[in-house]
């Protein structure tokens, strides 16, 4: 069973979303305003942080010597890699440490880590692996959908060829085979697996609109409100 292309091919909507999306378009194009970008980077600094803490409790699920030495090599990368564009990215932005002191994470952001803690605390290492892989792989295509782009402004054109490396394609290739292997282990149910993959897909595309429209739990609030009036 090559569980992987199988749930590509059911969430394909979520994955033509994202990439049509105009967070990701506005990146690609240049036309993205800044201080949407802030917005989203200091959200995808929160995420990427608990991302990392899950692959080391990933890393302790783990029973094959290989599996925990590619979880703690991979939330190691994360460090050095996403987070120090992180970082660098900060000080163009002029991200204030008062700014990274009150920060709050916006509901959208909430979830999704919720949700990849909610697979690994009640799953196996299968069903949390499903809910933690649909971001570096939607990332990475989405890089190579945007190699040929010119932003023309210097933080989008790092974000890019970040996700768009070769580098990227091989890390990808390489958790879809694992995903696959994981798939197979006894006792896993391939329904559930699906639905993790499936939300967080969901999730993915939710991130992107969360950052274009700068969400809070106060415009969440009011948006539900109106919905149940309507």
């Amino acid at each position: 069973m090559d569980f992987c292309k199988e749930v590509r091919k059911q969430t394909e909507y979520y994955w033509e979303a994202s990439l049509k999306h105009p967070f990701v378009q506005g990146i690609a194009d240049g036309t993205l305003e800044l201080e949407k970008f802030k917005f989203y980077m200091l959200q995808d600094a929160y995420y990427l942080k608990h991302y990392m803490k899950l692959l080391a409790m990933l890393a302790a699920k783990a029973n094959e010597d290989e599996d925990v030495a590619y979880f703690l090599e991979t939330a190691n990368f994360i460090r050095e890699a996403e987070l120090e564009l992180h970082r660098s990215t900060f000080k163009e932005l002029h991200v204030t440490p008062e700014e990274i002191r009150n920060f709050q994470p916006a509901p959208a952001a909430y979830n999704y880590v919720s949700h990849m803690y909610q697979a690994f605390y009640t799953g196996s290492i299968a069903d949390a692996y499903a809910a933690i892989l649909p971001c570096p792989w939607l990332y990475q295509e989405i890089g190579v959908a945007l190699r040929k782009a010119t932003p023309g402004v210097k933080l989008y054109q790092q974000w890019i060829d970040l996700y768009a490396s070769t580098e990227m394609e091989e890390t990808i290739e390489k958790q879809k085979e694992m995903m696959n292997r994981f798939a197979q282990m006894p006792g896993n149910n391939e329904r559930e697996l699906t639905a993790h993959f499936k939300r967080s897909c969901y999730y993915e595309w939710q991130f992107w609109e969360m950052s274009w429209t700068c969400q809070d739990w106060q415009q969440e609030v009011y948006m539900n409100e109106h919905a149940t009036i309507l």
